[in-house]
């Protein structure tokens, strides 16, 4: 039994167990239409997440301090800047950025068995197994303080049910939208310099296919909970950025702290 099913049949039990008859009938309807695996799956992770719905989500509300439990996951396709933003919100907000691709890479690097797995996962424009994922980010949240900015996670519904068993809801999801033919061109652009595998267009189309299929039902899921928040990412950095701020206006998270 894989991490993923485990994760969502534990959301189940813990929380709703009217959520258990559901899910089951859910199941046999899936499995009698002669759905696929992946189907199924989709199936289990959503029965979970519909379980999660009134789980209280992070620790800020709108006008308090947030906490240092606090999870912001900042989410948009392939190439529309999280990482960008990401790191301009950590030079003025008192916050971590960690980056779920850079936390997969690094293990890559590392030339562990489970780097070599990643790296083909990766290589593929494939999203990683969530317990994977997820014992990386809980290592490194272990390491630093909070509030965290969680780039490029969730990917998948088996992420965010997985994550919200292991860790805790985000308080909101900010969603960079930007087309697609405008992700392509600066994934294109980054991959002259950046030497990453997954930058070639190949592979950029399989991430493309996947970000929708998989990671676009995370982000209806969250904003069915009302925890998204949008901001176009077509114009310059400094108009995104400046619509992301708008964004976290409420969540005072604090200035910056004093390095050196």
């Amino acid at each position: 039994v894989s991490f993923d099913t485990v994760c969502v049949y534990m959301a189940r039990f813990l929380l709703w167990p009217s959520v258990l008859l559901s899910a089951t009938l859910a199941q046999a309807l899936v499995v009698s239409s002669g759905g696929s695996a992946s189907r199924l799956r989709q199936q289990r992770a959503r029965m979970a997440l519909a379980a999660t719905q009134h789980v209280p989500a992070g620790s800020s509300q709108r006008g308090e301090r947030a906490g240092e439990n606090a999870v912001y996951f900042i989410m948009g396709g392939p190439g529309s800047g999280k990482g960008t933003q990401c790191a301009r919100l950590v030079e003025h907000f008192d916050a971590t950025h960690l980056s779920a691709g850079d936390l997969l890479r690094s293990e890559v690097a590392s030339g562990s068995e489970q780097g070599s797995a990643i790296a083909a996962a990766i290589a593929d424009g494939q999203i990683v197994a969530s317990e994977t994922t997820v014992a990386l980010l809980q290592a490194a949240m272990a390491k630093r303080r909070g509030p965290f900015l969680v780039d490029g996670f969730p990917r998948s519904l088996a992420n965010l049910a997985a994550f919200e068993v292991v860790l805790a809801p985000c308080v909101f999801m900010l969603f960079l939208e930007v087309g697609e033919e405008a992700m392509m061109q600066r994934l294109l652009k980054r991959g002259e310099s950046s030497g990453r595998c997954d930058d070639n267009e190949a592979t950029i189309r399989k991430r493309f296919r996947t970000y929708l299929d998989e990671s676009m039902p995370v982000v209806e899921a969250l904003e069915a909970r009302g925890l998204v928040r949008r901001v176009s990412a077509e114009g310059s950095a400094d108009a995104v950025f400046a619509a992301v701020l708008d964004a976290f206006a409420d969540q005072r998270l604090g200035a910056t702290r004093a390095t050196g």
